[in-house]
């Protein structure tokens, strides 16, 4: 009983991130997501007591599915630090040019959603610390000199290559912005050479 509860509720979080992506958040009401789901409406609201508290969870749903993916995805296209970094880009490159991309889900939500005090919006925020994260962790690794501002640096480059991504519906936002971090790592490490020197 408990796995069939369970995967009641994977498929609502499903539909709904499904449905809010394809659609936009404001545009899904709970009675769509409960006929696409094929559920009681009490079953959906045992699990989520409102459109805002569904909103949240598939947020989190979301940011756990794509910040494990793009770690495994990056982690396995490079064999040094440098690499992993410069093929974070090819990864991106690839989802950008994937059937029904609509752009990146949390930029949309917090687009979508005014309110900068919603979860949704704060899942945002934590995914894209996340990102910051492995970035600075790479460009450590790497020898970049201050990652930390280069992390941030980097934040920039993915923003533009997914607006760019979903406003030309081009995945050409992702080798500009590869060819950018390139000079950017590049730059970095020269510099330390210099300075060792």
């Amino acid at each position: 009983m408990a796995k069939e509860s369970s995967d009641t509720r994977q498929k609502i979080l499903e539909t709904a991130s499904q449905l809010f992506y394809e659609k936009g958040i404001p545009y899904v009401g709970i009675n769509e997501v409960i006929a696409e789901s094929n559920i009681a409406k009490r079953t959906l609201y045992r699990w989520f007591s409102s459109k805002d508290k569904l909103i949240e969870e598939v947020a989190k749903y979301r940011a756990q599915q794509w910040i494990e993916w793009f770690e495994k995805a990056v982690t396995e296209r490079g064999d040094t630090p440098k690499e992993q970094l410069l093929a974070t880009f090819d990864v991106l490159r690839e989802w950008y040019a994937s059937p029904g991309f609509r752009g990146c889900p949390f930029i949309n939500a917090v687009l979508e959603i005014a309110d900068a005090s919603h979860q949704a919006h704060h899942v945002s925020v934590n995914l894209r610390e996340s990102i910051r994260q492995i970035v600075m962790r790479l460009a450590t690794e790497a020898g970049v000199q201050n990652p930390d501002a280069f992390s941030r640096q980097y934040l920039l480059l993915i923003g533009g290559a997914s607006l760019m991504a979903t406003i030309e519906q081009s995945a050409d936002g992702a080798t500009f912005a590869q060819n950018t971090l390139s000079v950017l790592i590049d730059a970095s490490l020269m510099k330390n050479s210099i300075n060792c020197k």
